[in-house]
C-alpha cells in the first residue's frame, strides 16, 4: 500500500468481525462447542452457507441430504474450516444461526446488557456484580450451558476470570 492509499474501513471491519467471531468460538470448551454445533438449525444453516460460501458448502455438504448430516460430521467440518483454515465468515454464520435458534435466550441477554448501556458496543467492562445481575435470571430460565455459550460467543464483556469461575461446572 502506498502512502496515499488508506485502508478500506469496510474491509478492515470485516476482518475484525471475522477475527472476533473466530476468537469467540475458540473460547468455547470442546463440550460447549459440540453442544452449540448440535443445536444449529441445519436446513437454514446449510441454505445460508450455500449462498454465502459456496466453496465450503460444495467441499463438505454437496450431495448430502440434511437429515443424513450427523452432528459429528458438522462439528468436524466447523472445527477444520474455522480453527484450522480461519474461515471468519463461517464463524460469523455459526454464531448468527445459533443466536437465531436460541432467540429467546439471545433476546433476554441483549435486554439485560442494554440495561447497563443502550449502546452495547460502548460497554468496555461489565463488573462482577453487573454480570451476576445479567446472568442469574438467565440461569433460572435457560440451561446454564446455553447461557455460557451465549455469553461467550456474543462477547459479553465480563472478565475472563469471572467467566471461568461462573461457568466452571459446564466446561
Amino acid at each position: 500500500m502506498s502512502e496515499n492509499q488508506q485502508p478500506n474501513p469496510e474491509t478492515t471491519n470485516e476482518r475484525n468481525d471475522d477475527k472476533d467471531a473466530i476468537d469467540a468460538l475458540k473460547e468455547l470448551s470442546p463440550k460447549l462447542f459440540a453442544r452449540m454445533t448440535r443445536r444449529l438449525p441445519l436446513r437454514t444453516f446449510l441454505a445460508e452457507l450455500e449462498r454465502l460460501d459456496r466453496a465450503v458448502f460444495y467441499r463438505h455438504f454437496k450431495g448430502y441430504r440434511p437429515q443424513k448430516i450427523d452432528a459429528a460430521h458438522l462439528e468436524r467440518v466447523l472445527k477444520k474450516e474455522i480453527f484450522e483454515i480461519g474461515n471468519g465468515l463461517l464463524a460469523q454464520l455459526v454464531i448468527y444461526n445459533w443466536d437465531e435458534a436460541e432467540y429467546k435466550l439471545y433476546q433476554e441477554l441483549q435486554k439485560a446488557v442494554k440495561a447497563i448501556n443502550e449502546d452495547v458496543e460502548a460497554i468496555e467492562k461489565i463488573t462482577d456484580e453487573e454480570g451476576n445481575a445479567i446472568l442469574d435470571p438467565l440461569d433460572a430460565l435457560f440451561d446454564k450451558r446455553d447461557v455460557a455459550i451465549a455469553t461467550i460467543i456474543n462477547g459479553v464483556r465480563v472478565s475472563p476470570e469471572y467467566r471461568k469461575a461462573r461457568f466452571a461446572d459446564v466446561n
